[in-house]
């Protein structure tokens, strides 16, 4: 079993990268640290 951790910091700005790391590394568990994606609440 593979497992990744990342501290992505802003995973919209580097989601690109992200998903073709996942693509490259093929993890079967990832744990995502400090996303801080700004995005509005849903109502």
């Amino acid at each position: 079993m593979k497992l990744a951790t990342l501290n992505i910091n802003n995973v919209n700005k580097r989601l690109p990268n992200l998903l073709d790391w996942l693509r490259a590394a093929s993890p079967d568990v990832v744990c995502l640290q400090e996303l801080k994606a700004d995005e509005p609440l849903a109502k």
